[in-house]
Parts: structure tokens; C-alpha cells; sequence
């Protein structure tokens, strides 16, 4: 195949596997994860089974997305580079940023959105691939948190704490996909920044050190 053809075949590919991903998060909401087929599927799409096959593993492929979400290089050093002292909350920006930017539909991530919290079984597989963000995130955190270190930082205290901000970064996630549901997808931005706002009101709290808090 000539380098000219592949370049027009490229974006048909990718027109199709949008296609698919649009037909099976609507059929997820509309009938129920449990009740979706491949073949209604392939049906909704117009597509035949070798075609959803071959790019697609899965029909939770399909209703999840292809392709996972990744941290914008840009947005990491920024983020990196940052002297704010609310750490958690621009990681969960840095994080949203991934998951709106993560594709060309921004429709279609708010509809996977509400399939994906519609099903325990989805939001388990999402869960999962955000797992894959963790080690990255946890480096990025590292480099963060190096700056604020203390006396009793060691370097395993870092790690530690790295790591358990990755994780409650997947919580937090969660909480902004079940609050975005019944939300339009220019929306989404703004429940973002209202989270890391509740964040912010309820860590020093957690902690102890809110203005105010009984000692």
C-alpha cells in the first residue's frame, strides 16, 4: 500500500471505530450494559463483525474506548513546575485534562461517562484502566512533592506518599464521572474545578487543621 492510499485509510479507521464506540455507549444506555451484543453492535454501526474485530478486542473495548487516557506532556510540566500549594487538586486537573481531551467527541466522553457509571462491571474496567495512569501519575507526584519535602522525608516516605496520592486521585475521579452524569459536556469543566474547590475545604478538615477545627 502506497504511503498516499494508508494516509486516506487512516482517518476511514478512525471514523469507524468512532462509529462503533457512538453505537455501543448509546445501546448501553439505552437497553442496559447486560442486554448490549456485539452484534447489536455491529448492527447499529453498519459494520460486520471482522470490521468491529479488528479493532476492537472486546465489546467493553467498544463502550470504553480504544485507546487510553494519557497525561498531556505539556500539562505535566506545568503541573511539575507549579509552586500552588494545592497539590492534590491540580492533580486532579491534570487528570481531568486527560480524560476531556481524550478524544474528539466531547459528547461522546460524557455518554461513556454515564454508560460506564450505568454498569459495576464498567466502572471496575475503568478503574482498571486508570490503574495503568498510576505509576506515571505516582512519578509525576514524586517530582511534586520533592519540592515540599521535610527532614522526615526519606525517600521511601516519598514513594509512599506518591503512591497514595495516585490512589486517591482514582477516588476522586469517580466522584467527578457520578457528578458530570445529567450534566452537557461544556459542563465538565467547571465540576472539575468545583471539585478540587470541595477539595479544598475538605482535606484541612481531614487533617485537622481547618480554621476553626477543635483541638
Amino acid at each position: 500500500m502506497t504511503e498516499t492510499r494508508a494516509a486516506a485509510v487512516r482517518p476511514r479507521a478512525r471514523a469507524t471505530a468512532l462509529a462503533i464506540e457512538r453505537s455501543a455507549v448509546a445501546l448501553v444506555l439505552e437497553q442496559g450494559y447486560e442486554t448490549v451484543t456485539v452484534d447489536m453492535i455491529c448492527a447499529r454501526a453498519g459494520v460486520s463483525q471482522r470490521t468491529f474485530f479488528n479493532r476492537f478486542a472486546t465489546k467493553d473495548a467498544a463502550i470504553i474506548g480504544a485507546e487510553a487516557p494519557a497525561l498531556d506532556e505539556s500539562a505535566v510540566r506545568a503541573f511539575i513546575a507549579s509552586t500552588g500549594a494545592d497539590v492534590l487538586g491540580e492533580a486532579v486537573g491534570l487528570v481531568a485534562t486527560a480524560a476531556i481531551d481524550a478524544g474528539p467527541d466531547p459528547s461522546l466522553m460524557l455518554d461513556r461517562m454515564r454508560a460506564v457509571t450505568s454498569s459495576p462491571h464498567l466502572v471496575q474496567r475503568q478503574m482498571e484502566r486508570f490503574a495503568e495512569l498510576e505509576s506515571e501519575l505516582a512519578e509525576v507526584l514524586r517530582y511534586r512533592l520533592e519540592r515540599s519535602r521535610t527532614p522526615a522525608d526519606d525517600e521511601a516516605s516519598l514513594q509512599r506518599q506518591s503512591h497514595l496520592a495516585a490512589q486517591m486521585l482514582a477516588g476522586v475521579m469517580r466522584y467527578v464521572a457520578m457528578t458530570a452524569i445529567g450534566e452537557e459536556p461544556a459542563a465538565l469543566p467547571a465540576t472539575v474545578e468545583r471539585t478540587r474547590a470541595t477539595l479544598g475545604q475538605l482535606l484541612p478538615k481531614l487533617a485537622g487543621t481547618a480554621e476553626g477545627t477543635p483541638a
